[in-house]
Formats: structure tokens, C-alpha cells, sequence
């Protein structure tokens, strides 16, 4: 018997120990999935585990960890001097809150930098503003960088970076500024030789920076997102281009440009090419495939139908086009600038056509603007979402979301049924405990009043919201849904019946108030 005892003890320890069995570059994989401080508290869990952490080529540091900034500022230093140095560093990633000194921020740069790091993240979570020394450190090794602030200004840095390995760059909400007031921003990303992915969003420009130049000969794929900065792109080898709500793209040269998305919900056409908001191509797109168009008009201008139109022109050699309603709608308005031009789109395979607005009534496209699509191609095909099938979609989302949250509830109001089904006793017990069991029973009843009322409220109000979006749905989408809300409803009925019933019970079972005044009066001791 004891023999089997330690047989199974050792298959135990064996068990327990098949993650300390693993080699060390696993291990360091699995630990880069958690913050460094998590990675240092597995030192304790056996001699195998005390310097693993040491060899760690993944450090992420977050002040989220910690009560202050001090106590994360020495733990930091901590990691950095515990760390075998021989080990080279792949990634750091740093996130912290609060008012952070910049002579600490660059202490981890330098030791990572030192330590050729290929990825870098940093990430200020909120606090104060905070100036970010990247044309301070040497950058020879690094491959991908992401810099991300919490709003506007939270993070600025000059411009001069000097990352000859650099990839793939993500900055958001950071202010560039330039301390000389000199131009030094016409072509901001020129010491990124080696740079393909570049995203900028929510980003502002200082210190005599009214704008910046794009050009760039190796990037492929380049996002600019919500911006008022003045841009000028000159990319031969672009491929991928986004632009979403950024204002101040001026022009584009982009010869090899197979991927167009552009977004402007706010657009206001002006005459002038100089404060015009659209932006504006240098040359036709030659080898585009994929252009996805998304222009809402403040105000519905000819101007602005020109413009739109203008841009329309230079994508003649999309294959796969997609515009939203509204711009259709537009052209609708001012049929003229486009009924006397035969359709530029020779290679066009689909055109796709949705609306933003759904809200908007139902209108009819004319047969000039169809034409102006689809006549140069007479074997694409031609998709339109209309108002009705998006909202019929919404809809039906809306209402499955708002029945799964009515199953939940019912369920929890179940599950606090039969865990508060327990009855007031009336055994002989002590007169005292007899009084605060009563006390306590018209506290519970209290509780069951206002649970009950809550309950019903909000399965009412649940049940309404269903049944309204119900009756906004076609009559196939409804059908689908109808089953299961009358059954959704006959169980709320019932639920409800129930709440009903036991506070009914519970108000037959309450004492009599002379009965528990009489049974406190019987707990005080006698007058002297």
C-alpha cells in the first residue's frame, strides 16, 4: 500500500513539473505574455525558476502594476541590472500612467538600444505631457516601433529619427515639434531607409511645422487617420493607401497604388485647389485594383460633385469599386457634369454601392449615373445595400443582443430564487433570537420587494424594446425571431407570476407587530 503511495506521489511531482521540463526559449515565450514584474515573481516557485527571469529576451513594463510611479521606477532599474546582459533584448514594451521623467524613459531606451532591440512599444496611458527622446538614442536595430498617447499632445518628439532598420512605424496621438523653427519636416521619414508600414493617426505638428512631405521610395502601405496636418505623398512603390478623416492630404503621386480607401464624413468642396479638403491625385492609378470611397457632404454643392468627380476620373482602371450612397445620391443632384463623359472604368468587375446614412429616406439612382458606372464595362456586376436591408440587418442584431440579455436576466433572478427559498422559523428558540429572526425576515422582504420591482421593470422594458424592433423587421427576418420571443416572454410571464406569488407568501407569513413587541419587551431586563 505504501508502495502505491509513492508511486503516485511521483507521478505527482512528475505532473506538476512537466512546465519546468520545458527549455528555456519556451518558457521565455509563454512568460512574454505577461508583464515582467509577473515573469520575476516565478523566481520563488523552485530553483529551476529563480533566474529564468534574468535571460528573459521579452521585457514588459507597465506602472499599471504598481501603487506609484517611484515603486515602478525601481523595479525597472531592478530588471535592468538583475538582467544577464549577455542576453540580447527582442521586444520592450512600456506602459505607464502618470508624470514620468524623461531621464527614466530614456534609461530603458538606452539599455535596449544597447541591447539591440528589434521591437519597441510605448504606450503613455494617461497624466502628464511628456517629451519622448527618439532622435536621442540609436536606433541601428530596431525593426518595429509603435508610440501611442492617450490624446493630443500627450506625447512629443522631434522629427529627426535615424532608424536605418525600421519597418514598420505605428504613431498616434504624438506631437511633432521642431525646437529651431526651421522646415525641418518637409520629408519626415527620410532616415527610414528601410521603412514599408507607416500609420499616423491623431497627430499634430509644432514649432513652425505647418505640414510635412511623404516621400519615401521603398514604402508600401501607408495609413493616415484623423488628422488637420498639411501632406504631400511621393511614394513610387505604395501599394496600400488609407485615408480616414485626416484634412490635410494635399497630393498624391502614387503610380503603383493597388489598394485606395479613403474616407471623409465631413467633406466641404471649396473652388480654391489650395483650401480644398479633397485630396487630390497627381497621376491616374494605373495598376489599382481595389477602391473603396466614402465621401459624406456637409453641404450638397455642385463644387463638390465636381471635385468627386474629378477623382472618380483618375481611378478609370479600378477592377473592384465601392462607394457610398451618399456620393451616388450627390451625382444624382448634378447629372450634368457627368451625363456628357463616357464611363472611365474600362476594367471594372464590380461596383458595390451602401449607405452611411440609414436613416435617409429610399431614393432612386438615375440611369445617367449608372451609366456613368458601369458602360465601359458592361459585364460588372452592380451590388446595392439599401437603406431598408441595413436597418432590417441593425434591427435583427438588436433585437438578438436585447434576447440574450433577457435570458441572462431571467436566468440570474432564477438562480436568486433558489438560493433565498429558506423559511422563517418558528421553532422554540429564545425569545431574543426570535425577535431579530423576525427583524431579519422583514428585512429580507424588503429586499424581495425591490429586487422584484427591478426584475419586473427591466424584463418589461426588455420585452417592449424586443417587440418594437420586432415589428421593424420584414416579415422573413421576423418569423425567424418570433418562436423564440414568445417563448422568451411566456418564461418572463412566468418569472414574473412567481415574483408575485412569493412576496404574496412571504406577506401571509409576517408576525404580528403586538406579538414582536411583546417578544422584545420579554428580552429587558427588569426595572430596578
Amino acid at each position: 500500500m505504501s508502495g502505491k503511495r509513492m508511486s503516485d506521489r511521483k507521478r505527482v511531482n512528475v505532473e506538476e513539473d512537466r512546465l519546468s521540463s520545458l527549455p528555456d526559449d519556451l518558457i521565455h515565450k509563454i512568460l512574454s505574455f505577461v508583464s515582467i514584474k509577473q515573469a520575476v515573481e516565478t523566481s520563488v516557485l523552485s530553483p529551476r525558476w529563480k533566474y529564468i527571469w534574468t535571460s528573459m529576451p521579452y521585457l514588459n513594463f507597465s506602472s499599471q502594476d504598481f501603487c506609484t510611479l517611484p515603486k515602478f521606477s525601481e523595479f525597472v532599474k531592478h530588471v535592468l541590472l538583475g538582467r544577464n546582459n549577455q542576453i540580447e533584448v527582442t521586444s520592450v514594451e512600456v506602459a505607464f500612467r502618470g508624470k514620468v521623467r524623461q531621464a527614466f524613459v530614456k534609461t530603458i531606451l538606452n539599455y535596449a538600444f544597447s541591447h539591440n532591440v528589434q521591437q519597441l512599444n510605448i504606450t503613455c496611458l494617461c497624466g502628464k505631457k511628456i517629451e519622448f527622446p527618439l532622435s536621442r538614442v540609436s536606433f541601428r536595430s530596431l525593426k518595429h516601433l509603435t508610440v501611442t498617447g492617450y490624446d493630443y499632445n500627450s506625447i512629443t518628439t522631434t522629427p529627426d529619427w535615424e532608424m536605418p532598420a525600421l519597418t514598420t512605424l505605428y504613431i498616434h496621438c504624438l506631437t511633432l515639434y521642431n525646437g529651431n523653427n526651421t522646415d525641418k519636416g518637409t520629408n519626415l521619414f527620410s532616415n527610414c531607409a528601410s521603412l514599408k508600414n507607416l500609420t499616423i493617426k491623431k497627430c499634430t505638428m509644432e514649432g513652425g511645422l505647418n505640414g510635412f512631405n511623404i516621400c519615401h521610395p521603398g514604402l508600401t502601405s501607408l495609413t493616415l487617420e484623423v488628422g488637420f496636418t498639411r501632406v504631400n505623398v511621393d511614394t513610387p512603390q505604395l501599394k496600400n493607401l488609407t485615408i480616414k478623416q485626416w484634412k490635410g492630404v494635399h497630393l498624391i503621386s502614387a503610380p503603383n497604388l493597388s489598394s485606395l480607401h479613403y474616407k471623409d464624413l465631413s467633406y466641404v468642396g471649396h473652388e480654391d485647389d489650395d483650401y480644398d479638403d479633397l485630396s487630390q491625385l497627381s497621376t491616374d492609378l494605373l495598376h489599382l485594383e481595389k477602391a473603396n470611397i466614402c465621401i459624406k457632404c456637409i453641404f450638397e454643392e455642385k463644387v463638390a460633385a465636381h471635385r468627386i468627380v474629378c477623382l472618380l476620373q483618375q481611378l478609370q482602371s479600378v477592377k473592384f469599386l465601392t462607394l457610398n450612397l451618399e456620393v451616388v445620391e450627390l451625382l444624382s443632384l448634378y447629372v450634368e457634369l457627368i451625363s456628357h463623359h463616357p464611363s472611365p472604368f474600362a476594367n471594372l468587375k464590380s461596383v458595390k454601392i451602401y449607405p452611411v446614412d440609414v436613416t435617409r429616406l429610399k431614393v432612386t439612382v438615375p440611369k445617367e449615373v449608372q451609366n456613368y458606372l458601369l458602360d465601359s464595362s458592361p459585364d460588372a456586376t452592380l451590388t446595392m445595400d439599401s437603406r431598408e436591408a441595413i436597418r432590417a440587418v441593425m434591427n435583427d442584431t438588436s433585437a438578438r443582443n436585447l434576447m440574450r440579455e433577457l435570458q441572462m436576466l431571467l436566468d440570474q433572478w432564477k438562480e436568486y430564487c433558489e438560493t433565498n427559498t429558506a423559511p422563517v422559523k418558528q421553532d422554540k428558540v429564545p425569545m431574543k433570537s426570535r425577535f431579530h429572526e423576525r427583524m431579519t425576515y422583514w428585512e429580507n422582504l424588503n429586499e424581495l420587494f425591490q429586487k422584484g420591482y427591478e426584475n419586473t421593470r427591466d424584463i418589461t422594458s426588455m420585452l417592449w424594446k424586443i417587440e418594437g424592433l420586432l415589428k421593424k423587421l420584414p416579415r422573413f427576418h421576423r418569423a425567424k425571431l418570433q418562436s423564440r420571443f414568445s417563448g422568451l416572454r411566456a418564461e418572463a410571464e412566468t418569472i414574473m407570476d412567481d415574483m408575485m406569488d412569493r412576496v404574496k407568501i412571504q406577506c401571509d407569513k409576517k408576525p404580528r407587530r403586538s406579538n414582536v413587541l411583546f417578544d422584545e419587551l420579554a428580552t429587558l431586563p427588569p426595572s430596578s
